[in-house]
This record gives C-alpha cells, structure tokens and sequence, in this order.
C-alpha cells in the first residue's frame, strides 16, 4: 500500500490525514470516509492527496495513520516532517511528546527561547 497525505484545496481544515491506499482516488476516498476530514460539506472534489513514500514502510493494515498513536506520530514528524498546527502548538505538551527530538516547531521554539534568555 502507499501513503498520501489527503488535505482540503483550500486548507480547511489546516491539516492533512496520512491514508493508505493502491491510488491518489482511493487515498480521498479513504480519508472521506474514515477519517476526520469525513466534515459536513466536505466533498471529494474539494480534496487533494499527495504521495509520502516514506511512509509507505507504516502500513500495518489500517486505512490511516494516527496522530493520536506514539508509534504513528513519531513516524509521521521524523520521517515525513509533520509538526502541530499553530493552533495547537503548546511547548508543555511538547516536552511529552515522542516526536520533539525531530521536530522542528518544537526546536525553533526552543531556539527563540534560547536567545530571549540571553
């Protein structure tokens, strides 16, 4: 199976869904159906997918990954270079996070932290 990040042409909502699927359709199909981007209103034509081959070494028999999952996050910022929302950015929960020793939000924060302390 292959990996695509499925995302609203208009980024709406600001983020993506890592899928699995054999095509870009079927990867919007996939995201529609059994991910948040399933939203009221939204339609496939208002989708784009984009291929993440290196990721396509995490398919372990489930249509999508999951940011909520250690495992599938820590792929997803290291290997793929996903990162929180700003929305959702909260350097506390960064600290917790499996994914900080590779993300780079959470190393530019540390950095102007750094230099407003110095």
């Amino acid at each position: 199976m292959k990996a695509y990040a499925v995302f609203d042409k208009d980024g709406y909502p600001p983020y993506s869904e890592v899928v699995f699927a054999e095509t870009r359709a079927k990867a919007i199909y996939t995201a529609l159906r059994d991910t948040d981007l399933s939203y009221e209103g939204c339609e496939y034509t208002d989708m784009r997918a984009r291929r993440k081959q290196m990721l396509d070494k995490y398919y372990r028999g489930r249509s999508a990954m999951d940011w909520n999952n250690d495992t599938d996050r820590l792929a997803m910022v290291r290997d793929a270079g996903y990162v929180c929302d700003d929305d959702f950015f909260d350097p506390d929960e960064c600290v917790k996070c499996v994914g900080k020793d590779y993300c780079s939000k959470y190393e530019e924060y540390q950095e102007e932290n750094e230099e407003e302390n110095h």
